[in-house]
């Protein structure tokens, strides 16, 4: 990045606990993204991968320290400001309706419509591009309920793809996937680094990290993080004091598979 190139995520000195009396879970973070970079956030449950996405997106205040998108104070952003920057898929969420595919896609334009507008024929016609790019524009008419969960998560991914956002963040996006769909998605967030979105993702997966990202960020739970290129941080010692398993790489046909145990 060059000196004056200003980050798509920035957290300076952030500290975050969930009550005062409490450890804290970070404490004097610091983190750069750049634009148009792939970081991915790793480490076992509790680590605090989905609340550090959390802070990125406004969701949760620090406690102290500052978290800045595109050089602006986040906090200082109103939320349909956030909401055209930035976009989450999350692992899953909980629908208090019954959508159709398409309007529950059509939810990733309101950052983009009047209060209380109704979603208009461009708004229709982007949404149905966006299922399009992640391959299902034949369920756009079938109930949200019904789908896999493979399905499920292209759904997630084409609503947030809806928003247009310059920075998209993913928790655990292939996280219970059989193999087909876990390639289907590392495939879609290839051609959208490929494109220049800037792409924050936790995840369990050390092989699909080992894939996608620029930089990597190791998590170990109420203790120091590390921050470094996809090819420092996932080797066998990092891996094995992240996780407490033995872990060895292997080079396969120009993949670098993780291999756990013994």
């Amino acid at each position: 990045m060059s000196a004056d190139a200003v980050p798509s995520v920035s957290l300076r000195n952030v500290n975050f606990s969930w009550s005062s009396s409490a450890v804290p879970l970070f404490r004097g973070l610091d983190l750069d993204v750049t634009a148009g970079e792939t970081c991915c956030l790793i480490g076992p449950n509790g680590s605090g991968k989905t609340t550090l996405l959390e802070l990125i997106l406004g969701w949760r205040r620090p406690t102290s320290g500052a978290v800045f998108s595109e050089g602006r104070p986040l906090e200082r952003l109103p939320s349909r400001e956030r909401g055209k920057t930035m976009a989450l898929v999350p692992q899953e969420e909980h629908l208090p309706f019954s959508y159709s595919v398409l309007e529950y896609v059509l939810l990733g334009r309101a950052p983009y419509l009047p209060p209380l507008a109704s979603p208009g024929v461009h708004d229709i016609s982007l949404a149905e591009e966006a299922l399009g790019g992640v391959g299902i524009a034949d369920l756009s008419k079938r109930a949200v309920s019904e789908l896999s969960g493979g399905e499920r998560r292209l759904v997630l991914i084409a609503r947030a793809l809806l928003q247009k956002p310059r920075i998209l963040l993913l928790d655990e996006p292939a996280n219970h996937l059989d193999p087909a769909n876990r390639e289907r998605i590392i495939g879609i967030l290839s051609d959208l680094k490929a494109s220049g979105i800037t792409l924050l993702m936790s995840s369990h997966e050390p092989d699909m990290v080992t894939r996608l990202a620029d930089k990597v960020v190791l998590l170990y739970g109420k203790g120091p993080l590390q921050v470094g290129r996809a090819d420092e941080m996932l080797v066998p010692r990092h891996l094995a004091d992240l996780y407490g398993v033995k872990a060895r790489i292997i080079e396969d046909k120009g993949r670098r598979i993780i291999v756990w145990g013994e």
